[in-house]
Formats: C-alpha cells, structure tokens, sequence
C-alpha cells in the first residue's frame, strides 16, 4: 500500500498560481458552434481526450459550454414522454441534435490572471466541474476542470 504525502506549502503555491501558468498542462481547447451537431462535439471529444467544449456564437462570443455530462441529456430529448415513463430506451438520433439543446448557456468564466484557488471557489460555491479561462478580451484560452484540479493538487485521478 502506498500514501501520497502532500506538503501544505506545495498545496499553497498551487492555489496560489495563476491560472495561466497552467493552461500548457491542460487539454487543448475545443470550440464548438451552437448550432452544430452534438456529433461533432463527441467526435472531437474521443480524438483529443477531452471532456469538455467551449460553445461560440455567432459573432465568437462564448455563449455556453458543453461537457460529457451533458451528452447524457440526449436520451431525454429523444425520448417520447410516454417511453420516458415506460423508461423504453429508443436510439438517440444525433445528427438532429445540436449544441445548443444540451449545453449550459452562461458558463463561468476567469481571466487567465486569476487564480486556481479562485477556480476551486467557483466550481465549489456553483457546483459546477468546468471553468472556462479567457483572456483580458474575454476570448476563450483553456477550459479547467475538477478533474484536472484533484489531480494536480492530490493526485487523484477521477473516473
């Protein structure tokens, strides 16, 4: 059996390290558009071993997020109400599903200048597992996760 030791001054400088300094450590950001096909969001998410995507708009403003978690609302748009109560599985019709249907609109957000204790503040005070980082224009450099977060502080890997 082995114990992963933690220093408390190792757990402080993280906290205390910008968010920037981390985002070469995370995966690469996947932008997606609102009206696109939920098929291409999985694609993209199986190829770069991503969990989550950043949603633009029209004019390239973030306007939502999507993660894995959210896929899962699929099997409830697809499914008549009565074979929702009947709890009949039906196959999900992906390419008639976009984007915009299963993301979360208004995701929060930090500037890359801010801290990762800040980040852990955010997803812990909303209940949320994503955090998007931007820039100093609002335009989107990396998405931060929980997942990321446990493993970099404790070396939790979360499955």
């Amino acid at each position: 059996m082995s114990f992963f030791i933690v220093k408390r001054e190792e757990i402080e400088k993280i906290l205390e390290s910008t968010l920037r300094e981390h985002i070469e450590e995370l995966q690469p950001l996947i932008a997606v558009e609102e009206d696109m096909p939920v098929e291409i969001f999985i694609d993209a998410a199986k190829r770069q071993k991503a969990d989550a995507a950043v949603v633009v708009g029209r004019k390239g403003k973030i306007v939502g997020i999507v993660t894995k978690l959210d896929l899962l609302k699929i099997l409830r748009l697809e499914l008549p109400y009565r074979l929702r109560l009947l709890a009949i599985p039906k196959r999900p019709r992906l390419d008639k599903i976009t984007i915009r249907e299963i993301m979360t609109r208004n995701p929060i957000s930090l500037k890359d200048s801010a801290k990762v204790r800040d980040a852990i503040d955010l997803m812990s005070k909303y209940r949320i597992s994503h955090v998007v980082i931007v820039d100093d224009e609002g335009k989107p450099k990396a998405i931060i996760s929980r997942r990321f977060l446990l493993k970099k502080i404790f070396g939790i890997e979360e499955h």
